[in-house]
């Protein structure tokens, strides 16, 4: 099973002893976005996901799959 990216972000954070204030402010992303995708209704872009990551030490794979028909 797969992790929400939620979740991914939120367990990094703790991981980190960041607050989601820290986090926010050192990604330079608002604290309400930050809050948003934790909680699973944030939909961010891909320079918002690109700005935690490398805060969070992280990297962003992206997959595509072609799908069985």
């Amino acid at each position: 099973m797969h992790q929400q990216l939620g979740e991914v972000v939120k367990e990094r954070r703790s991981s980190l002893h960041l607050t989601q204030e820290d986090l926010a402010d050192m990604a330079g992303v608002a604290v309400r976005t930050l809050k948003a995708i934790e909680v699973g209704k944030g939909n961010p872009s891909l320079s918002t996901l690109q700005k935690l990551a490398e805060v969070l030490g992280m990297e962003i794979r992206l997959e595509i799959k072609k799908l069985n028909k």
